[in-house]
Parts: C-alpha cells; sequence; structure tokens
C-alpha cells in the first residue's frame, strides 16, 4: 500500500471499525428477538413449494401463523404479519434453500451471497490492497450488520446490479441475464433499463428483458399460473390487512415516500414526492451513462445511489448497494488522491444507516441529504478526472 494511501485509509478505518462494531453490536441485540425473521419468509415459502402447498405463500395470515409454528423456539414472541410479497420468479431462486436444514440453510445463504459480491467487485476494483478494504469494509458496514440480522437479499440484490454492469464489455449476454435476474426486486430494478439504454448497449438490454421473461415463463411452468394471478391481485388490489402491512412496512423504510410522509405532507403529495425523486434519479442515471465521460466505477457508484433512492420502498438492507458505491469512491480517491471533506463525508455515508429508519430516529431524515451531497462529490471527482464513457478498466 502507498504510503499517501496508508495516511489517509488509517482515520477512516479506524472510524468505520468504530461504527462498524456498534452496528454489529446494535443489530445483534435488536435482532435477537427474532433472528434471521426475514430469511424465516423465503425458507417457509421455499418448504411449501416442495411440500406441494403453494395456496399458504399467498395467504398472509396462514403463512405466518405457518412460520411462528416452525420457527416458535427461534422467537421471543411470534411475528406479526409476515407475508410473501415477491413476483413467483423469485421462488426459483429460493426453492433450494428448503432442502437442507434452516440453519445451514441460513449459513449457505449468507455466504454465498456475501462472496457473490466480493466476486462482482472485482470487475471494478483493481487487485491489491483495494479488495481488501472493500471486502472488510462491507463485511463492517451497518447496512450489512443488518442484512444479516434479519437474513435478507441485498448482498445479492447488489451482486447481481454490480456483476451485471461490471460483465457488458466482456460478455453482455451474462451481464444482461444477471440484469434480468434483479427483476425479482423491482424496485431495485427500475433504473437498469434507464442506464442501459443511456449507455446504448442493446445487446445487454435485450439480454436482461428475455432473462427476466424466461424466468417467469420457467416459473410458470414450475409452478403454474395461480401464483402469478395471486401476486398480480395482491399488487394490484391489495386486501386491507396487506395494505396495513405495506403502509406499515413503508413508513419503516427510508424512501422519498416516507421521509415526505414523517415530515407530515398527506399520503398523495407524499407519493408525489416518490415520483419526482424516481424522474430526478433517472435523468441523473441517462446523462451519467449517456454524456458524463465518467468512468466506469464512478458511473456504478452513481446508479447505486440513485437506485437507493428511487426505489418506492427501500429498507436498511438495500443501503449495502450504498456501502458498495462509498467503497468504489474510496477506491478511487486511493488511486487519484483525496480532497478536501472526502473523508468525512466517506465516513458518514458509510455509517449513515445507524440513523434510520427515521420512524426511530429522526435523524434518519438526512439520509437523503447526506445522498444527494455523495452523488456531487462522485461526479465532481469524476468530471475532474474525465475518462472514456464506455465500460473500460478500473
Amino acid at each position: 500500500m502507498p504510503i499517501e494511501a496508508r495516511k489517509n485509509l488509517l482515520p477512516i478505518g479506524g472510524a468505520c471499525l468504530l461504527f462498524g462494531l456498534v452496528g454489529w453490536v446494535l443489530y445483534g441485540e435488536l435482532f435477537s428477538f427474532a433472528p434471521a425473521q426475514d430469511f424465516m419468509v423465503f425458507f417457509t415459502a421455499a418448504r411449501s413449494c416442495i411440500e406441494g402447498n403453494l395456496p399458504l405463500i399467498f395467504d398472509g395470515d396462514a403463512f405466518t401463523a405457518r412460520i411462528n409454528e416452525q420457527f416458535g423456539a427461534w422467537l421471543a414472541s411470534p411475528l406479526n404479519l409476515h407475508p410473501w410479497v415477491y413476483p413467483p420468479l423469485f421462488l426459483l431462486v429460493v426453492l433450494p434453500l428448503g432442502m437442507v436444514p434452516f440453519i445451514v440453510s441460513y449459513g449457505l445463504w449468507m455466504a454465498i451471497t456475501f462472496l457473490s459480491l466480493n466476486a462482482a467487485l472485482r470487475c471494478y476494483v483493481p487487485p491489491g490492497y483495494q479488495r481488501v478494504v472493500c471486502a472488510v469494509g462491507l463485511l463492517l458496514s451497518p447496512a450489512a450488520a443488518f442484512t444479516v440480522g434479519v437474513g435478507q437479499n441485498a448482498f445479492l440484490t447488489t451482486a447481481l446490479l454490480v456483476g451485471g454492469f461490471g460483465l457488458i464489455r466482456r460478455s453482455p449476454l451474462l451481464a444482461g441475464a444477471l440484469l434480468g435476474l434483479l427483476a425479482c426486486k423491482p424496485q431495485l430494478w427500475l433504473l437498469v433499463p434507464v442506464a442501459l439504454l443511456a449507455a446504448r448497449e442493446w445487446r445487454a438490454l435485450g439480454s436482461a428483458l428475455a432473462a427476466a421473461a424466461l424466468l417467469a415463463l420457467a416459473s410458470a411452468a414450475v409452478f403454474g399460473l395461480e401464483p402469478w394471478r395471486e401476486w398480480l391481485t395482491l399488487m394490484l388490489r391489495p386486501n386491507p390487512a396487506f395494505e396495513h402491512w405495506l403502509q406499515y412496512g413503508r413508513l419503516n423504510g427510508q424512501s422519498a415516500y416516507t421521509e415526505a410522509f414523517l415530515l407530515g405532507v398527506p399520503a398523495r403529495f407524499a407519493s408525489l414526492c416518490q415520483a419526482i425523486v424516481i424522474l430526478a434519479c433517472a435523468s441523473l442515471v441517462w446523462w451519467c451513462f449517456r454524456f458524463s465521460g465518467l468512468r466506469r466505477d464512478l458511473q456504478l457508484a452513481v446508479l447505486l445511489t440513485a437506485t437507493v433512492l428511487a426505489a418506492p420502498h427501500v429498507s436498511n438492507y438495500d443501503a449495502v448497494m450504498a456501502a458498495v458505491a462509498v467503497l468504489l469512491f474510496l477506491c478511487r480517491a486511493l488511486e487519484d488522491g483525496f480532497r478536501f471533506g472526502d473523508s468525512a463525508l466517506i465516513i458518514f455515508v458509510w455509517s449513515i444507516e445507524l440513523l434510520d429508519p427515521p420512524s426511530v430516529f429522526r435523524w434518519g431524515l438526512v439520509t437523503p441529504v447526506v445522498y444527494c451531497l455523495f452523488l456531487t462529490a462522485v461526479i465532481a471527482r469524476g468530471r475532474s478526472r474525465r475518462g472514456p464513457a464506455s465500460f473500460r478498466s478500473f
């Protein structure tokens, strides 16, 4: 490691180590009463498929009762409503999880998805100490601690986005297939076609659309059409219980809708605020991938951060994307040199999830502002050292 990089990295690493340990202790205590509760949803859905009991998945109350029955020994008290809300194509992804015991399944899920994300980052981060920095920084991040605590899929979704864009130059068809799989979480897929269209990556875009369509057809072939009917009905005409759960979940997230609603804006206008943010993020991503000339690691940092900002529903675990964006920015600063305020901004954005959700910690309301400041810093750094807009090596 160069001496100058070491001098800058030591204070950043010390602060991140402190905040990272706080995050792991905080979330470890928070989820000790219901550890891996979201993974219980994945596992129970997989077991229901294997046992031929598909209707159970779309009966939220019965499904939650089954979770409480199976995992009563893990839970300090029964879970409230925990429905299955993913499109049926995600059932194909989680199906193997039900083939082994729960604790083994959970361990494999966390390990494989975390390692997959680190493998995807190799498309952007050069060999050497920077890859170690990324791996350790990702593992320590509060967003990762939250992901492990609830057993969520944030490592997987981030790996698909990072790997998809990272492989475009080498294999656009494979890259598109990875990005198509990301459609299993539609709110994080919103800006993918915008970026691909802006970059004129037609083969990758076609592959992504084809992969998503093929996965949908495969899920229909394996599970039948009824799960699709049930899921679409749930999304388009939710029952009162699900609608209440959805509103509760959104208000415990950190989307633009949540922020506006918590500031006293009526729900209808909060939804309008969310739509405006989506359009603004889409415009930024379009400019970034079409006109900016940013290097591809900084392009990805913009896309990852904008994806978190634009998502209509986003939680602490989804901020793994923002953590990866910060680590890419850190690697670029280690390569090109630090500017005034970079160190503080890196630490603040990386650890901001300790202030979320804003429904619990009111300071969390500053999260979108912090992300916007970070986007400004990323673009400013990229514009001062402009490189080819196409996907090239680090």
